[in-house]
């Protein structure tokens, strides 16, 4: 179930029901009320009073349903919201009511989208971040919420949109989901043009997600990019476990785990060496390459998950560590590390829903302290100065490449980021840059999915994507096992 918050008309929206903050007469008021029985017509009222006749109107908290009339939508489901008493007349259990309602109703008549008006929040004085919390909290524990396929918060005022936008964002598992879906369909629309030149993109831009192409698979497919973050978002499920990482990486080469369609069609050389180490029984954060050649991308492109499971660590020290080992299991050089604990603590500053340039020159700051009693290679160091001294999203499009080289996929995702002030636009520069152009949209929509949220990807490319169902679930999943350990602590 998708939900979305707009700033609009309801009665203007084409669903299959929208939702009328009525009264108990039934016979219209003002308001939305009003709008609903003026733009709808008479056929709306005609109903109202056939249900007025049958059982004496709609109680506060109950819900009725009626034709649309004139309106674009379907159906209007009328209930009736609580007048606000300081809370003295019960009035957020009526309000909890009014959703579960109008809920069962839209279940009830096979209604899959549904548009909610801010209930109770104008003349009944409801105050507006208690009803959306309600609101919010209520559709998420709707015993059949997947019948329903999206709904829509249409909010009248600035301050309402502002209140559910809050909500939204700053629940965790949405976050999880935002950055999981971000990066898969980043990935997925680079995989139809993997390799190609940013000169052959400038001319042949891509604008929507494509099928074929390089790796000749259907569309919405994403590459192992997604793959082995799935594969240890997977692990992470069921505890920090450096082998059962591992194993999972095994599982996938052998297709047997988050592959998009039973089979493997990409891998990069470091990762394949590293998962046939694996196999011989090597101890996980030994088996990646420790060599300069072995500074490839392919743990930077997967290293994510950690970012919401290290969400509540202080420690810097705990953070790069852990980031080591995972990074590890197939690239151990420093500069693909570092490169991944950058990555971390650049999402770890994004999750606490600060503006993205302020988030990044706090991971300048965090990571230049953490640097001051550290005695790494001064050389390798000085590779990270354009991010790290630097402000990597004011050098020329010219000076930012997109390889399979990790400084360089680093840069490309950041500077993608950072410039671009949409989800689209972010992950669309990342894959016309060329080259590794699905990695670069996976480290890209990663950080952009939950900067701005899984509602701002496109809806028309979550429904193409391989597995979504899985990767749903996938979600779920993980942001349930990250907040019991959150609350066990």
């Amino acid at each position: 179930m998708i939900v979305e918050i707009v700033k609009g008309d309801i009665t203007e929206l084409k669903v299959d029901a929208i939702v009328n903050a009525a009264n108990t007469s039934l016979l219209g008021g003002g308001g939305v009320d009003g709008a609903i029985h003026r733009k709808g017509g008479k056929a709306i009222l005609d109903e109202c009073v056939q249900i007025r006749n049958k059982q004496g109107g709609c109680k506060t908290g109950e819900a009725v349903i009626t034709t649309a009339g004139n309106l674009p939508s379907k159906y209007v489901i009328h209930t009736v919201g609580p007048v606000w008493n300081n809370g003295k007349s019960r009035e957020e259990a009526l309000l909890q009511d009014c959703y579960l309602n109008v809920l069962q109703l839209a279940v009830d008549n096979d209604i899959k989208t549904i548009a909610f008006p801010n209930i109770s929040t104008g003349i009944y004085k409801f105050p507006k971040e208690l009803a959306a919390e309600i609101a919010m909290d209520v559709i998420e524990r709707f015993e059949y919420k997947e019948q329903i396929e999206k709904i829509i918060f249409v909010c009248f005022d600035d301050e309402n949109f502002k209140i559910y936008n809050d909500i939204v964002k700053g629940d965790f598992a949405y976050r999880v989901k935002s950055g999981l879906f971000g990066l898969a369909v980043g990935d997925a629309l680079g995989v139809p043009v993997e390799f190609e030149s940013r000169a052959y993109l400038k001319e042949n831009p891509v604008t929507e997600m494509l099928s074929f192409g390089t790796h000749n698979q259907p569309i919405g497919t994403w590459s192992d990019d997604s793959s082995l973050t799935f594969c240890l978002a997977e692990s992470l499920c069921t505890g920090y476990d450096l082998n059962d990482i591992a194993k999972n990486f095994v599982k996938w080469y052998s297709a047997q785990l988050w592959t998009p369609h039973g089979e493997v069609f990409d891998i990069g050389i470091a990762t394949r060496n590293a998962i046939h180490n694996i196999g011989k029984g090597e101890q996980p954060e030994l088996c990646g390459g420790q060599e300069e050649k072995d500074n490839g991308n392919g743990s930077l492109m997967r290293i994510l998950p950690l970012v919401f499971y290290l969400q509540n660590e202080k420690d810097i020290e705990v953070i790069y560590q852990k980031v080591k080992d995972v990074s590890s299991i197939t690239h151990a050089h420093f500069r693909a590390v570092f490169s991944c604990f950058i990555y971390v603590v650049y999402g770890l500053e994004i999750l606490k829903g600060i503006d993205k340039v302020e988030a990044y020159q706090n991971m300048q700051k965090r990571i230049g302290a953490f640097l001051m009693d550290k005695k790494f290679d001064a050389v390798e160091i000085k590779l990270f100065d354009r991010i790290l001294k630097n402000d990597i999203s004011k050098y020329p499009e010219i000076n930012i490449h997109s390889s399979g080289y990790v400084l360089d996929s680093l840069q490309a995702g950041l500077w993608c980021f950072l410039n671009w002030n949409t989800f689209e636009g972010a992950v669309l520069k990342a894959v016309n840059l060329g080259e590794d152009t699905d990695t670069t949209a996976a480290i890209t929509g990663g950080l952009a999915g939950i900067y701005y949220g899984f509602n701002a990807i496109p809806e028309k490319w979550i429904d193409v994507l391989a597995r979504k169902n899985n990767i749903n679930d996938l979600c779920k999943r993980f942001s349930s096992k990250l907040k019991i350990e959150k609350s066990e602590k």
